[in-house]
């Protein structure tokens, strides 16, 4: 039987774009900071990445705090990230047609990502995914992260199946992590496990079909 909602996970599983993958570009004019900002953030500030998805913090504030550690301009570091976020990809050119068959069947397609207030500030409307997807789960605006689970409750997706009467039997998440797969198993919340874009596109292949 088909679910009633696929929610989508973000990164890792619908795009492999990173932050700042622009300033990578030799013939960027900010090239030369893409190695400083990256090591600031995702290794000498790395305990700021959760806080951040949980919406604790800004793009500014981290930003800011970035520019103040590395010595970075502000402006680079900010216009790079938000740059970065408004040309992110789909690992596949197939993904749009794809969902587009799988709404066609009445099954609803939430994207569920613990991510930042740049999804929705930049990606979003850069990528115009509005028309693509029902609706975004995101834990920045929630405050919650997918693996912030309860013995009998994930407070992630509560909320939104509350308001559209769902059980976690009627809904299945597709995600490259599924660190908190015993607690979703249990409580009967299908999770497939995506490896790559091969697994992804079978994925959607079969519930489009």
């Amino acid at each position: 039987m088909n679910p009633k909602v696929i929610f989508f996970d973000w990164n890792k599983t619908l795009s492999d774009s990173l932050f700042w993958s622009n300033l990578r570009d030799s013939n960027h004019q900010h090239n030369q900071y893409v190695s400083t900002i990256e090591k600031s953030i995702f290794f000498d500030n790395r305990q700021l990445i959760n806080p951040w998805m949980r919406g604790e913090y800004s793009s500014e504030d981290i930003c800011q705090i970035i520019a103040n550690k590395s010595g970075v301009p502000y402006e680079v570091v900010f216009n790079g990230l938000k740059e970065s976020c408004a040309i992110m990809k789909l690992v596949s050119e197939e993904i749009p047609g794809l969902v587009w068959q799988i709404k066609a069947k009445g099954i609803k397609t939430v994207i569920a990502t613990d991510n930042m207030d740049t999804f929705s500030r930049f990606t979003i409307p850069a990528l115009d995914l509005t028309e693509l997807f029902d609706d975004f789960l995101i834990s920045y605006n929630l405050k919650l992260l997918k693996g912030d689970v309860q013995e009998d409750s994930i407070p992630f997706f509560d909320g939104y199946l509350k308001q559209n009467s769902l059980n976690y039997s009627d809904v299945v998440l597709l995600d490259d992590c599924i660190d908190m797969g015993e607690v979703y198993n249990r409580l009967d919340f299908k999770i497939i496990e995506i490896t790559g874009k091969d697994k992804l596109i079978n994925v959607l292949r079969e519930y489009a079909a």
